[in-house]
């Protein structure tokens, strides 16, 4: 149990450090509200279970010891952070809460766009996979149980993860209040913009 403990402090260490989901979660709250952060912070869980199961299944260790795949995957994930930073930049200042009720159609669409920006942002990281690969065995005791095991860690960061980003929304959209000045939650979104810009730099350039 002491292990369990400790991957549980290690992977909340890890959910909480700013990085590219606390960009996107950042952005989709600014601009749809609470229910975008949140449906944004499933999209983002939701990833992580693919790099869980693919950790579980042994394709991590595929990924991260083929140069070919790892590369492809990782320049198509830096490249839909980059659009999704350059999209933010040129819209900044606008928001997508509409000033009058939707149609329930229209707001399932749009938040269902969140919830795919989540899935895909972490679903083309090739780094998760290679961090779930790294960081879920150091915890894990051979053994017959081990697979078991390896899945509920995943299952725990998974949980961990969305539960920050979550909250991370609900705190976000309390803020928004500060964001009422226009010019102000222009530049402010412009600088998210950027951020996810140079994450999706930092993506293209890392190693394996």
């Amino acid at each position: 149990m002491e292990n369990f403990y400790l991957f549980i402090l290690t992977a909340l260490a890890a959910a909480v450090l700013p990085g590219a989901d606390f960009a996107l979660v950042t952005k989709n709250t600014l601009a749809a509200g609470k229910a975008g952060g949140q449906a944004t912070a499933l999209g983002i869980a939701a990833g992580l279970m693919i790099h869980t199961a693919a950790a579980v299944l042994g394709l991590s260790a595929i990924i991260a010891r083929s140069a070919l795949i790892f590369e492809i995957i990782k320049y198509i994930g830096a490249a839909y952070l980059c659009y999704l930073g350059i999209m933010t930049f040129f819209t900044a200042g606008k928001s997508t809460i509409p000033q009058q009720p939707a149609e329930p159609g229209d707001s399932a669409r749009g938040f269902k766009g969140y919830f795919w920006q989540g899935v895909i942002t972490n679903a083309l990281n090739p780094k998760a996979s290679v961090f779930y690969l790294t960081l879920l065995p150091q915890f894990v005791t051979p053994g017959k149980d081990s697979l078991l095991y390896l899945a509920l860690l995943g299952l725990t960061a998974v949980i961990i993860v969305m539960s920050w980003f979550i909250f991370l929304a609900h705190t976000l959209n309390y803020l928004r209040r500060w964001f009422d000045r226009a010019a102000f939650r222009m530049n402010f979104q412009r600088c998210i913009g950027l951020m996810l810009v140079s994450f999706g730099l930092k993506l293209a350039l890392a190693k394996r």
